[in-house]
């Protein structure tokens, strides 16, 4: 991983963008974590993000900020509820300030099965190899 691109990453946060129907790239920032490689964040599962990737699943990411190292991929939406609660509890560790004014609402939400964890497997080669950032 590249110096520039380990930076951003300690930022926690990302710009996703997903295609339209029609192409047009809709750019939308996020919270980020990174699971064995792979990038992950809590997203309403009737958010236009998903439906996006249902239609599209190729994705790019710009990682630490609109400009930042950008990392192109295939999304996939993941309900299960480990990875779920795996991606809630990085924000304790990424976001603790403002996870105690989201916690009640977000923990709300998963356990009524309406948010989902938008997974992103980053091209080949993979510059997050390996790489789960924050550590479980």
């Amino acid at each position: 991983m590249t110096p520039e691109l380990q930076r951003a990453v300690k930022r926690y946060h990302l710009w996703f963008g997903s295609y339209k129907r029609s192409g047009e790239l809709v750019n939308v920032e996020v919270w980020l974590t990174i699971d064995n490689g792979q990038i992950a964040f809590l997203t309403p599962g009737d958010s236009y993000k998903v439906k996006r990737i249902r239609a599209n699943p190729r994705v790019i990411c710009h990682i630490g900020a609109r400009d930042g190292p950008a990392i192109s991929g295939v999304a996939e939406i993941v309900m299960g509820s480990g990875a779920l609660w795996r991606v809630y509890r990085a924000y304790w560790k990424t976001h603790p300030f403002v996870m105690v004014f989201l916690a009640l609402p977000m923990r709300w939400r998963i356990k009524a099965h309406k948010n989902v964890v938008v997974r992103v497997r980053p091209d080949d080669p993979n510059p997050l190899l390996d790489i789960t950032d924050p550590p479980a």
